[in-house]
């Protein structure tokens, strides 16, 4: 082996990034019994492999001729990366993409020893078994190609991930706007089982019982965007369904606050209460009305980007917004199984 140019260590970079596509795209599709097209991007192409395959490369091409020392070496080098990579993801898009937090030995979910003594043996098989034909294609491609070739690959990767960036962050955003209507709407409920223990009034009783979502199953040979259109009208029909609820509560609350204050008479304690009460049923009006308007404001499109996601990464977690993205990975139409 020898140093390679600029321009060779970027080819280098997109020939393991297509093989670490290949054999992670094969390995997920055996286990899910299904096509996945795995990774961040959506071109056939992982940067974490290709990125810690030039990271191996620089650390280990010193060492070459001491395997003891290339594991060593390849295996520090590797889990730093995808320490770095996980964390900085991680915060940037308030998703894992992968989460070895239920693995032995794991450093907050993003490494774990069994993964890392994994790319020490990738380490070795890199630079014994795989590196010295994909070393040959580089070097021998005429540089002129070579230039055409890179120029062509970078254009379509930097395209590629702008717009899978930009997919990632409406999913985070997604997330959080989820995540604020299940606070807000908890909250909600809170204040009007205050409200009604302080008037002494039982709201429960005088509501119809709450409507059932439709609980449908997958029919065979239906689209995935069909089955998310589907469970999309459910979730809506529900969650209308739970704000009806709570606004009838609502203005049950206000019209016996608004009886009480005609009957109270010259008592200003108890005027006053009511009218603090009144004020803050107003508030709780509000919120229900701007919870309304954030249900409305989602997209199907926003949806079907979001479990498109999901589809590609099936491990993926999100502890900042741990019940949305539940939420998120029910819409998803897995494989089913057959008798």
């Amino acid at each position: 082996m020898e140093a390679y140019t600029p321009l060779q260590w970027l080819l280098i970079f997109f020939v393991y990034s297509v093989l670490g596509w290949v054999w992670e795209s094969c390995y997920v599709s055996v286990k899910s019994k299904r096509w996945v097209n795995r990774g961040f991007l959506h071109g056939p192409w992982l940067p974490i492999y290709g990125s810690g395959a030039v990271v191996v490369l620089l650390v280990t091409l010193p060492a070459r001729g001491r395997p003891a020392l290339i594991f060593l070496l390849g295996m520090i080098g590797a889990t730093v990366l995808e320490y770095v990579t996980g964390e900085s993801m991680e915060k940037l898009f308030h998703m894992r993409y992968w989460d070895y937090s239920d693995k032995p030995l794991n450093v907050n979910g993003h490494i774990c020893l069994g993964v890392s003594i994994g790319w020490g043996v990738f380490s070795l098989v890199l630079l014994y078994v795989l590196h010295p034909p994909v070393e040959d294609l580089v070097l021998w491609l005429p540089v002129p190609v070579a230039q055409v070739l890179a120029l062509c690959l970078t254009a379509a990767f930097a395209v590629d991930t702008t717009w899978s960036v930009q997919k990632a962050l409406d999913t985070k955003h997604l997330l959080a706007s989820l995540s604020e209507t299940s606070r807000r709407l908890a909250v909600v409920q809170e204040k009007l089982r205050d409200a009604a223990k302080e008037l002494e009034l039982d709201l429960e009783s005088k509501l119809p019982d709450p409507k059932q979502a439709l609980q449908r199953a997958a029919a065979d040979g239906e689209s995935k965007k069909a089955y998310l259109l589907h469970k999309l009208q459910e979730r809506r029909d529900s969650t209308n369904g739970l704000l009806d609820r709570l606004n009838e509560k609502n203005r049950a609350a206000l019209a016996q606050v608004s009886a009480r204050l005609t009957a109270v008479g010259d008592d200003r304690k108890e005027r006053k209460r009511l009218e603090n009460l009144r004020t803050f049923l107003l508030g709780v009006r509000d919120s229900l009305a701007k919870t309304q308007q954030e249900v409305y404001a989602r997209r199907d499109k926003d949806y079907q980007r979001a479990v498109d996601l999901l589809y590609r990464n099936p491990t993926a977690t999100s502890r900042q917004h741990a019940g949305a993205f539940r939420l998120l990975k029910s819409l998803k139409k897995e494989r089913k199984s057959k008798p």
